[in-house]
């Protein structure tokens, strides 16, 4: 297992064969908090997406720990194009730790997570009605690029690699 620590918290390797049920029930939440329905989500698919994923890049893949508490989780992966370049497909935190100022240390990791990957551009997709979510990124320095070329009802947000601290 890989970890990594922040401050009070520290980031670890998903362990699917412990966590697999928190990290269907993060996922599934994410779907509420985004969509307002969990309808399209399908714990079985996700897992078994989620255990190729970490399978590539476990470092990209972790749960955010508070003491021996699962607060949160990552997913993000550096592509091999050219140049490299990031994905994130979940920030998360559990409803009990969101507003507590822990958001920092998630995008902190984050983008920590994709320089040593040699990322010279990270993006990700939101729901434009996830308002918190949009306030967050948007916090943090992530451009607006308007609809997803694949999704126009999800909204494509961007970092270049000039621009991380």
């Amino acid at each position: 297992m890989v970890a990594s620590t922040s401050g009070e918290l520290s980031f670890r390797t998903i362990d699917l064969d412990r966590d697999a049920q928190t990290a269907a029930t993060f996922r599934r939440d994410s779907y509420l908090c985004s969509f307002a329905t969990d309808e399209a989500f399908a714990a079985e698919a996700y897992l078994s997406w989620l255990r190729e994923r970490i399978a590539r890049q476990p470092t990209g893949h972790v749960h955010v720990w508070s003491g021996q508490q699962i607060v949160g989780q990552l997913e993000m992966i550096v592509q091999a194009t050219s140049p490299p370049s990031g994905y994130v497909n979940l920030f998360y935190l559990a409803p009990a730790w969101r507003g507590c100022g822990l958001g920092a240390a998630l995008h902190r990791h984050a983008l920590e997570f994709m320089r040593s990957g040699g990322a010279a551009l990270v993006r990700l997709s939101v729901s434009p009605t996830n308002a918190r979510a949009l306030a967050y990124y948007r916090k943090y320095g992530w451009r607006d690029l308007g609809p997803c070329p694949d999704d126009a009802s999800l909204r494509s947000m961007e970092r270049s690699s000039e621009e991380w601290p």
